[in-house]
């Protein structure tokens, strides 16, 4: 039952109400109290770095861009009178030029402007660390507009029907010479400057071409020794060879399945590593002269992608199957430093962009940003298309690219979610003959290798035709 009605308890209902209300009012006042503090401050940071960077154009001499109307404007009475007083400069080519890409820089901005916003009010509290930080990142993202192509070459036969997926490419440690190898069992060796000189060749041929007795998955040169090469193969096979002589100078044959990475340790030249289905990371040292591995680290799932850490050898990342990526001490392999959560399906890809950073690419169409220090993903990237295949993941200091399977490639700005640029590969309409008509429907090219150049904004991609572009930012 309920309790009686009394005017009591009326009473004393109408105490709580204006308790409850009391209370709310409170703390929402408290809570916006705590906002407009919080805008308060942002609002001085943004005054304080206006007048710096105001001050610093004056002391450096800056100059505005020239200003004037579009041949559509007309000018207004009291600027029709004061241009009798004063002719202005005529404008050039150059200037509207400038003007234009100008105008193009800051619809970039407008159009982000709230990721770029968050970015800034989360850099650092020292106001030239933060101006600095800050300036690079929206120099990066806003100075690129698009790719001029330095070269193309092929890798396989050159016909639309016939499969010449290219698993891997990688360039040697002064970025003159780059080796591609794929599903046609081959690695070829390119110079890159010769590459450049005869851009208007129809085929360009390598200066080495090694043949292997499976499809490759990887290859990975020596960060010291500049004609030595690791790779991967799809019957578990991992090789090192001399690409001088062409010749492998060693291989193993201990992992059980398909090998999917080998990347050799940055800062230890004597060591590599290799990742497999068959759910182990295994460490190699070709000078002890041994026909086994030296340390074989268990994984829980298919093993997709290994990296050493940058400056560190004792610290390995490997991505996995089972949507993970798992940060390890070498010298305590029982338990991983850090188990890195938040992909829906497999990491196909790491790459540490820095000591602390890493980045991931996973099936699940994500890329994401990881503070390795801090085990928390910072930024998450969407727009290119991976559900399936392996499509290829590359960084350098400002940029991420990974393939698609559209086929094309698209170009990241580190510092915002969205895409910056796409390159897309043309369509060739493959040949009837080729297979059944349902087989020939059912089939889609995909980007399925990138690769910056060490320290440059040029970048080989590579799709399932085995078509290779050179492409260089601009």
């Amino acid at each position: 039952m309920s309790p009686p009605h009394t005017p009591f308890h009326a009473q004393r209902e109408k105490v709580y109400e204006s308790i409850e209300l009391l209370d709310f009012l409170q703390r929402a006042r408290q809570c916006k109290q705590q906002e407009l503090e919080t805008i308060q401050k942002q609002l001085a940071v943004l005054e304080e770095d206006c007048t710096r960077v105001k001050a610093k154009r004056a002391a450096g001499g800056e100059q505005t861009l020239p200003s004037f109307h579009s041949p559509s404007q007309e000018p207004s009475s009291s600027e029709a009178s004061s241009s009798q007083q004063v002719a202005p400069d005529p404008v050039t080519p150059a200037d509207l030029a400038a003007a234009e890409g100008l105008d193009k820089r800051k619809l970039r901005v407008h159009s982000n402007f709230d990721e770029l916003l968050q970015n800034y009010l989360e850099a650092s509290f020292n106001p030239a660390e933060r101006l600095e930080e800050f300036s690079d990142s929206l120099r990066s993202f806003t100075r690129l507009s698009s790719f001029r192509e330095l070269s193309a070459l092929t890798y396989g036969d050159q016909s639309p029907s016939s499969c010449s997926i290219v698993s891997s490419i990688e360039f040697d440690k002064d970025g003159e010479f780059f080796a591609i190898a794929g599903v046609t069992r081959k690695i070829k060796v390119f110079n890159y400057h010769s590459v450049l000189r005869n851009v208007g060749f129809p085929n360009h041929f390598p200066v080495q071409e090694m043949t292997c007795n499976a499809k490759l998955s990887s290859v990975c040169y020596n960060p010291y020794h500049k004609s030595t090469l690791a790779s991967s193969d799809y019957e578990g096979c991992v090789s090192v060879w001399d690409t001088n002589t062409g010749h492998s100078t060693v291989s193993y044959q201990e992992h059980s399945k398909r090998v999917w990475s080998v990347v050799y340790s940055p800062t230890d030249p004597t060591i590599f590593a290799s990742g497999s289905e068959d759910c182990t990371v295994r460490l190699w040292c070709p000078s002890r002269q041994q026909q086994h591995s030296i340390f074989t680290l268990p994984a829980h799932a298919n093993v997709c992608s290994v990296k050493f850490h940058p400056t560190d050898y004792m610290y390995l990342a490997y991505g996995s199957a089972d949507h993970c990526i798992h940060y390890v001490d070498l010298r305590k392999p029982d338990e991983p430093l850090r188990v890195l959560r938040g992909h829906r399906k497999a990491v196909s890809y790491i790459q540490f962009i820095s000591p602390t950073e890493l980045v991931s690419a996973s099936t699940d169409s994500e890329l994401k940003l990881w503070n390795t220090e801090l085990n928390s993903c910072v930024r998450t990237y969407r727009g290119h298309t991976n559900d399936k295949n392996f499509v290829g993941l590359t960084v350098n200091a400002n940029y991420i690219a990974c393939g698609s399977e559209n086929n094309a490639f698209y170009v990241y700005s580190k510092a915002v979610s969205k895409p910056m640029l796409e390159y897309k590969f043309r369509n060739i309409v493959p040949d009837s003959s080729g297979g059944s008509e349902g087989q020939q429907a059912e089939r889609v090219d995909f980007v399925s290798s990138v690769s910056f150049k060490k320290d440059s904004n040029v970048l080989l991609a590579a799709n399932s035709l085995g078509q290779i572009k050179v492409l260089e930012l601009i």
